[in-house]
């Protein structure tokens, strides 16, 4: 941080879901749960650390302190504790609060460190940032009163005064953002007319510069993965202001565990004609994901993908037992563990699916129908089809619930499966 009066730097990070839950893997593997479960707080003390170290003036958090999920007061004690230490270190810290952690729902009602603001839910307010007594921005905010805030917030913005450096802080879906439920949305005219330097923004769990100035607006993502859905490097943005002001933005890691999804972790399966092999490889797969998760801890979705003499073999597997098991063992005992919370059999068979395709008999007429439905540009014809099925009443809400790509993986598993049945029925 360069010492001069006209700058300064800070930490934006948002959705921090301390002590989420991590349904779903305590039934699995409960030493693997406890050490996601802390996983929150630990990237959240490194933020603090990094904040020390790097001798920021001031952290911003842009919403979901907390999760919803679990009402924690452990989560509160020990935020207000992690909040304490960069209070004692001079370090000040602006808040606000979004869906998953509005205002009415905290009924312990801590009391924040020194130096520590909250955002109230009643209107937009406005702190100024100091520095040995000297103004360096100020800091627009507020915070969800409640759960579900559907209205344009970011209208209520307006920048005044005469600081040189204005900051918006908003949890939000600027954009109208699919992925995401549509709390507080707005578009980025709504942003720009507010005339502010920097938007702080939360909800949003993939990390996005949306633009790099006038104004910059920036989605950190979340500090921590909680899924196989939310892969790669989590963390939070430095922002540098230098004069003019010029803006500098550098990406932090903070995640205490890595999640690795098919993109890291698929294994093509089309040289491999042994169980052994197998083996083999997804070890050596295992310590490639170990390397690239730079010393954490790491969970992987393994994908088992090509043309394979064993894709009959793999389909009959109880893949619980028969793979899983030897690859877990041993690796809960390293801080580097990888451990593997699934695989998934995505093979094919060996033949020519493309040329079976043209043939004109049933099997034909199954694989054209489901490349029509796949190659179709409207995917709500999948839906469409889904949802006619007699049956449909039964899953009609998990359909809704299926993105995209998630239905186009189960056309694809759906027409492998059935290929193997009826290549079964032609031998």
């Amino acid at each position: 941080m360069s010492n001069s009066q006209n700058s300064f730097s800070f930490i934006h990070c948002a959705d921090l879901h301390l002590d989420s839950p991590f349904e779903g893997i305590h039934e699995v593997d409960p030493q693997v749960a406890r050490v996601l479960r802390d996983s929150t707080f630990k990237s959240f003390e490194r933020i603090v650390s990094l904040a020390i170290e790097r001798e920021v003036d001031f952290i911003v958090i842009a919403g979901d302190v907390y999760d919803s999920a679990d009402h924690s007061l452990r989560a509160q004690i020990r935020f207000r504790d992690y909040l304490k230490r960069a209070s004692d270190a001079g370090i000040q810290c602006f808040l606000i609060h979004g869906n998953h952690d509005p205002l009415n729902s905290w009924d312990a009602k801590l009391n924040l460190p020194p130096n520590c603001h909250r955002f109230g839910g009643d209107s937009v307010t406005k702190i100024t940032a100091t520095r040995n007594g000297d103004s360096l921005a100020d800091i627009y905010g507020i915070s969800f009163p409640t759960r579900d805030v559907n209205e344009n917030v970011a209208v209520q913005f307006t920048r005044n005064g005469e600081a040189p450096f204005a900051i918006g802080v908003l949890h939000c879906n600027l954009g109208g953002n699919p992925n995401h439920d549509n709390y507080a949305p707005c578009s980025f005219d709504d942003l720009q007319r507010a005339n502010m330097d920097y938007w702080a923004l939360g909800h949003v769990h993939t990390r996005n510069v949306v633009n790099t100035q006038n104004p910059c607006v920036v989605y950190p993502g979340n500090i921590q993965g909680r899924s196989a859905r939310e892969t790669g490097a989590r963390g939070c943005y430095l922002v540098r202001v230098g004069h003019n002001p010029a803006i500098d933005l550098e990406f932090l890691p903070t995640d205490d565990v890595r999640w690795f999804g098919p993109d890291d972790a698929s294994l093509d399966v089309e040289n491999i004609d042994s169980f052994d092999l197998l083996l083999t490889e997804l070890g050596e797969l295992r310590e490639r994901l170990r390397s690239k998760a730079d010393g954490r801890a790491s969970i992987a979705r393994i994908r088992l993908v090509g043309r394979s003499e064993l894709h009959t073999q793999l389909l009959a597997l109880e893949v619980e037992r028969d793979l899983l098991g030897s690859l877990r063992e041993a690796e809960c005992d390293r801080p580097d563990s990888v451990w593997i919370e699934s695989i998934k059999i995505a093979t094919q068979p060996v033949i020519d699916v493309e040329q079976r395709r043209t043939v004109d008999d049933f099997v034909g007429d199954f694989l054209r129908a489901a490349h029509e439905l796949r190659s179709s540009e409207n995917h709500d014809a999948l839906r469409e089809m889904l949802l006619g099925r007699s049956e449909s009443p039964k899953v009609t809400s998990s359909i809704d619930e299926f993105s995209d790509d998630e239905l186009l993986e189960i056309l694809n598993e759906a027409e492998l499966l059935g290929l193997d049945h009826l290549l079964q029925d032609e031998e």
